[in-house]
């Protein structure tokens, strides 16, 4: 008698939560107490260093995590939006919508908040985007799927995030701004072919990234943050 053995689905989210864990206890073991010099080190959000064309800050900051309730909350919302996510999209489509969110949040956090930043919500957020698009896509089928809890649940990190002034809000929804054109740009898992919208949306994402850099770099270079933090910094 042969028995069949099921296996569980693989998907990249766990992986990438798995990733944000390891770099967090690599954290955790150079300086416990999670300063602001080590999350700096580490590869935060910091607009003084992207406008020195450290853009690889753009990608880092989405598998640093300040604390672990931060880590703990982040972890559980990519487990919950990563799975459906890929599974409607695929594994290279989430990977594209995922990175493009978190880009996305990035650059509008770097236009709009001073302040340095970590975590993987922007790209979280782009995950929330993306449903969105697929709820435009069919709201009745969606619906019966997953009901109204994404509209609900947004609504409420939206207004927190606007309350508490800890949170990046800016990056929440330039992630979530990213995440759905991303979405619309590669399509669903099984569309056959490409439409006029999906490139338009390719062309948008493109150039709101690149146009948002090509602005807001020279700018900030020219503002009085831009020397201030450089020198608060640079002496610490």
């Amino acid at each position: 008698m042969i028995l069949e053995q099921t296996r569980k689905p693989f998907f990249l989210s766990h992986i990438l939560i798995l990733i944000n864990v390891a770099v967090f206890l690599i954290m955790m073991f150079f300086d416990s107490s999670l300063s602001t010099l080590t999350l700096i080190r580490f590869g935060a959000k910091i607009n003084y260093r992207i406008a020195d064309l450290e853009l690889y800050r753009l990608i880092t900051p989405m598998f640093l995590h300040a604390n672990l309730l931060h880590l703990g909350f982040n972890s559980y919302a990519l487990h919950l939006f990563g799975r459906d996510t890929e599974m409607f999209f695929g594994r290279v489509r989430f990977l594209i919508i995922y990175f493009a969110a978190g880009i996305t949040g990035a650059v509008g956090s770097f236009l709009f908040n001073d302040n340095i930043s970590v975590g993987a919500s922007g790209a979280i957020f782009g995950l929330i985007g993306a449903n969105l698009y697929l709820f435009t896509l069919n709201k009745e089928v969606y619906r019966r799927i997953f009901g109204n809890d994404i509209f609900m649940l947004l609504g409420i990190n939206v207004v927190y995030g606007f309350i508490n002034p800890m949170i990046d809000n800016t990056a929440h929804l330039a992630g979530m701004f990213g995440g759905f054109l991303a979405a619309w740009s590669v399509g669903y898992r099984y569309q056959v072919s490409y439409t006029w919208k999906n490139w338009i949306s390719r062309v948008l994402l493109i150039l709101t990234v690149s146009g948002a850099l090509a602005y807001g770099l020279p700018a900030y270079r020219n503002s009085a943050e831009y020397f201030f933090k450089k020198g608060y910094f640079s002496s610490s």
